[in-house]
């Protein structure tokens, strides 16, 4: 019975060590698919979106500075998930210009779902961290009051640290918007993936912004009530 025992545990600890690899990776998914559900449950208007298309609210990274508009992420992000996308990007814009314009550029057209990607140039032009956060908070709930899904990009803002990491985690969680973090790492922080002006992403830094961006919304498109019109 010992040499039962021992075998079985020599064994057990051998099949172990052969699968650490397989077995972390499937409990690092199954974590990662109940936080994704976790977050799902808390998005606004996650069931009762009325709109057609989706709108990205945003400034020269999503206008698509340099480049061809299909060239541009919100054109590349439409292909990859089958669904039309708007680009609303203005460049220059700050949180408060995309919420001076919300109304015509976006509302008007009733849209289901808004991607908000502003903030950049609230850091370039050294705009208070406590009004960026309260134009993106005046954003959102003008968009989920026209029954809207609002998502928000998470901009890497910072020169050797991400300042703005936190607000954007804070606004969506406290207004249930789903978030996108840090859409913009491995990409301004990459030469070959950034224009010269340091700022803009290239062709192939677009290419790669709408990979992430489409990858990170498969959750939510999957979760959500599609209008109609999108089915």
């Amino acid at each position: 019975m010992k040499n039962f025992i021992g075998e079985f545990g020599s064994g057990f600890y051998t099949f172990l060590r052969k699968n650490i690899l397989i077995i972390t990776f499937t409990l690092g998914c199954v974590l990662f698919l109940n936080s994704c559900q976790n977050k799902l449950a808390d998005i606004t208007n996650l069931d009762s979106g009325t709109g057609e298309k989706i709108y990205i609210l945003g400034d020269s990274i999503t206008a698509g500075f340099g480049l061809k508009q299909e060239q541009a992420y919100p054109y590349l992000l439409s292909q990859k998930i089958n669904l039309p996308v708007v680009n609303r990007g203005v460049s220059g814009d700050r949180t408060a210009d995309g919420l001076a314009r919300l109304s015509e550029d976006v509302l008007v057209e009733k849209p289901w779902l808004v991607i908000v990607a502003l903030g950049g140039n609230d850091f370039l032009k050294k705009v208070p961290k406590t009004e960026t956060e309260q134009n993106l908070r005046e954003i959102i709930a003008q968009v989920q009051a026209e029954k809207s899904i609002t998502v928000i990009l998470g901009m890497n803002l910072g020169l050797f640290s991400d300042e703005y990491k936190e607000l954007f985690e804070r606004v969506a969680t406290e207004t249930g918007s789903y978030l996108i973090p840090q859409v913009l790492k491995g990409i301004i922080d990459n030469p070959k993936h950034r224009q010269q002006d340091i700022i803009h992403p290239n062709q192939l830094g677009q290419e790669i912004l709408a990979d992430k961006v489409a990858k990170s919304l498969e959750p939510l498109l999957k979760q959500a009530k599609l209008p109609s019109g999108l089915q």
